[in-house]
Formats: structure tokens, C-alpha cells, sequence
């Protein structure tokens, strides 16, 4: 199967935070088979779910990676839910006869670490069906794997025994592993035992799918935001395709201070800069990134070197980039991540407030760019309306303040601006849906006056 090209298509919440439910299409299928962008904008009022998406991907991403789930999200199960439900539907096209959705969900619960006695979010069910063309094999809607923390490792058992085989030792050590992944906060059936397993030791297509989606949230799945971070990143995505499975993964830096690397990265990051400032002074004239190397030891068997970074206004005025504003910060957290979003079909960009703190007509001009010539998936919330008049409908979903029923797209004719139709509807509201509370006004100067001081 190699590296298919994968995307978002669909996400669907269930007790996340102040989600009760909550469904996006990103309508991603079709500009999948054209290998051309498609962009989602999420927009609403404050607190109305639009930064729970974000998180709900970061999860995702951790959980499909096979990594541990951050404590920072702890907090994610509703208030008073025992669980909280993600299913991401996801569009895989490869050059191989394959063109097939695969949908993952999975149950999170707060649980107490036996060893640490310290609160976790672990995985307590996972679930994976497949529909469509596997290597050219048609497959109808079925699961590859089920799993709850009462089994002993996934069913249905002949489904078990065709990703991990028969061989009693292997199940043994699964079996073990399974275990230690719940309570390790992470995936068991995409953690890194059960997808060795899967790709060794299974000849069947369903081991290859659990590894291609795998590799996908590793090294093309980028999320921006959605957590509470005390320095800026700057990341560089790196991947070698030319092995098995693939050498991937991301450099990040803080903007904030000097980093360390070790010399095979610093070679990938010196690349990655030339491109980066080629964007960045189309976008900002005159400014470039700038970065001074020191190897740390003067032992040859040391080979790592300390990174600051610094900002280069026409390689003049030159100073610590942690001193730039904090719109220019922003723009470079993500951009070497857009560059690449942009480039290929297969990278998924996620962004929290992608907005924040860019000029408006900058930020129209991005979207449109992305829009017109780009080929990968964006996904982004914003507060600034610039979006609305240069995406379709269909490229935009909006909150409500129905908890049971989060997420919206509007039905806009060719005649209509979605922007002046927004305003409309928050103006004056719909028969069938609300996306303001129309009483915030009368209370918001109401509080102020009583909290107002007396003469």
C-alpha cells in the first residue's frame, strides 16, 4: 500500500467538554481524489465549542500515534459524564487500487494511575471499521477491530487472529501490552507493539490500513493551539519515505529560547529555513529568520549543537526573535507547517485562532491562496469574518448555543454573502437554530452597571 494519501473527512464529539453532541463533515473526499485543498473555518461565539474541535484532533493525533495523552486534558470529559466519545471518519486513496473510509472511535475515562496515584484520561474503547477499495480487494462496511478494557485484547477473534496471528507468545505479550497502554494513557490498537505485529506478522490489508493511518497522525497530521503553552513553537515536520514505515517526525522549537539538537537534525532544519524565509518575506517584506549554531561539547563524540534563533529585517536590524511581536510570532509558529500543508495532498493542518493577531487582508489573502492552488486539508477557528467572503458555505461550520447540537453549516444561495448572512442571523436569529445568545447584550450592560463604583 506505501504512504496513501489520507484526510479528515468527518468528526463527531460526545461529552467533550461543553459539547454534548456534535458532528463536522469537511466535505474532504472528492478534493482528496482531485489532490486539491480543502478548508474547513470554524466559527462562533466565545466558549460555544469552536477550541474543543482543535483539542479533540490533538487527542486524536496523540491516540493515533500511539503516543500518551497529555494530563492537560483531563479536563475534556463533560462535567458530571462518566465518558467522553471521539469518531473521526477518514478518507484513504492510494495508487494501488485503494480508495476506502476508515472510522475510528474510542471512549476516554478519567482513571486513577496505580503506580503514580496520579489522575489519567485513559482509552477504555476503541473501536475500527473499513468500507472500500483495499489494494484492490472490495471490502463491505466492517470492523477490523474491537476492543474494551474487559478483553483480553481485540475481537472479533478471527479478526485477531488475522492482525496478530496465532502465535501464543506474541498474544502473551499483546496481551500485557494492552494493559500497560491503558494505563499509560495511550491506544493499544495503534500503539507501537500492535502495529509492529500488524505489519510483520499480517499479510491481510487490515494490518496495512492500521499503519498507514499511523504513519499519517505522526508525520501529516499538524495541530496548532488547543492547549495552554508557555512558549511559542516553531516546528519542522521531517519525513524519509524510502523506508519501511517510514523515519518521521517533528523539531520543535521554542521562540522563546535557545534549543538543542543533535547534528543529523540540524541538517533537516537548516534546510527547512531558505524555504521558510523565501514565504515569510512575501508575507512580511523584508523579514527573515536568522539562526546562530555552537556545538555544546568540544568531545567529537558529542555531536550536538545549541540553536537561537533571531529576527532579520533586510539583514540589518537584527535581534533574538523572542523579541518580535506577537502577531509576527504567530504567523511563523505555523507557517513552515502551512508550507507544507500546501505542497501535499496527504498533510492535515489544524489551527486554533488563526486569526490571532495576523492582518485581516493578510489573513483573506492566505485563505485564498490555500484555496485556489493549494492541495492540502485546513482546518482552523477564527473570530475575524475576512474568511466568510472568500470561502463557500460548504467551507464553513458554526457553532450554536444548543449543546445538543454544536455544529452547523448554513444553506447559502449564490446570491447571498455568507458574511452579511451571519450578521443577519445573529441580528435578527432563525426558526431553527440559534447562534447567539440574544440576551447577552441587556445582561452585559446590566452587569456593568451593577458593578459599577458609586460616586
Amino acid at each position: 500500500m506505501g504512504h496513501p494519501r489520507i484526510r479528515i473527512s468527518k468528526l463527531s464529539l460526545n461529552s467533550v467538554k461543553c459539547v454534548t453532541s456534535g458532528s463536522i463533515d469537511f466535505n474532504a473526499v472528492d478534493y482528496l481524489r482531485q489532490e486539491k485543498a480543502n478548508i474547513l473555518g470554524i466559527y462562533g461565539q466565545n466558549g460555544s465549542g469552536k477550541t474543543v474541535v482543535i483539542e479533540a484532533l490533538s487527542i486524536l493525533k496523540s491516540i493515533l500515534s500511539g503516543q500518551q495523552i497529555s494530563n492537560r486534558y483531563l479536563e475534556s470529559i463533560a462535567h458530571g459524564k462518566r465518558s467522553s466519545y471521539i469518531e473521526a471518519e477518514f478518507a484513504v486513496i492510494g495508487n494501488d487500487n485503494t480508495d476506502c473510509t476508515v472510522v475510528y472511535k474510542c471512549e476516554l475515562q478519567q482513571r486513577s494511575n496505580p503506580n503514580e496515584r496520579k489522575p489519567i484520561i485513559a482509552v477504555t474503547g476503541e473501536s475500527l471499521k473499513v468500507a472500500g477499495l483495499i489494494n484492490g480487494v472490495k471490502y463491505p462496511l466492517q470492523f477490523v477491530a474491537q476492543t474494551n478494557e474487559m478483553q483480553s485484547l481485540v475481537g472479533p477473534k478471527y479478526k485477531c487472529k488475522l492482525l496478530f496471528g496465532d502465535d501464543e507468545s506474541i498474544l502473551k505479550t499483546l496481551e500485557q501490552q494492552k494493559i500497560l497502554a491503558l494505563f499509560g494513557s495511550r491506544s493499544f490498537i495503534f500503539s507501537d507493539q500492535a502495529a509492529e505485529v500488524a505489519w510483520n506478522y499480517c499479510a491481510h490489508d487490515f494490518g496495512l490500513i492500521i499503519n498507514a493511518i499511523r504513519f499519517f497522525a505522526i508525520s501529516k497530521l499538524f495541530i496548532v493551539g488547543g492547549e495552554t503553552q508557555s512558549d511559542t513553537p516553531l516546528p519542522f515536520n521531517f519525513v524519509n519515505e524510502g523506508e519501511t514505515g517510514g523515519v518521521c517526525g517533528q523539531i520543535p522549537f521554542s521562540m522563546e529560547s535557545k534549543a538543542l539538537l543533535p547534528g543529523e537534525m540540524l541538517t533537516v532544519f537548516e534546510s527547512f529555513v531558505p524555504p521558510l524565509n523565501h514565504v515569510l518575506s512575501s508575507m512580511v517584506p523584508g523579514l527573515k529568520i536568522a539562526y546562530k549554531s555552537q556545538k555544546v561539547s568540544l568531545n567529537e563524540k558529542d555531536d550536538v549543537y545549541e540553536i537561537e534563533l533571531f529576527a532579520s529585517r533586510d539583514e540589518v536590524n537584527v535581534f533574538p526573535l523572542r523579541h518580535e511581536s506577537l502577531g509576527i510570532k504567530k504567523i511563523i509558529s505555523f507557517l513552515s507547517l502551512l508550507i507544507a500543508t500546501y505542497n501535499n495532498s496527504s498533510y492535515v493542518l489544524a489551527v486554533d485562532e488563526f486569526d490571532s493577531s495576523v492582518f485581516e487582508f493578510l489573513l483573506g489573502e492566505l485563505i485564498s491562496v490555500i484555496k485556489e492552488s493549494g492541495k492540502g486539508q485546513l482546518i482552523f477557528t477564527s473570530h475575524n469574518l475576512r474568511p466568510l467572503e472568500k470561502l463557500d458555505a460548504a467551507s464553513i461550520c458554526f457553532t450554536t448555543t444548543d449543546p445538543e447540537n454544536r455544529y452547523i453549516k448554513l444553506k447559502k444561495k449564490t446570491t447571498n454573502n455568507l458574511r452579511d448572512m451571519y450578521f443577519r442571523i445573529l441580528s435578527l436569529g432563525s426558526d431553527e437554530f440559534e447562534l447567539y445568545n440574544s440576551e447577552s447584550k441587556n445582561a452585559l450592560a446590566f452587569a456593568f452597571r451593577q458593578a459599577g463604583w458609586k460616586e
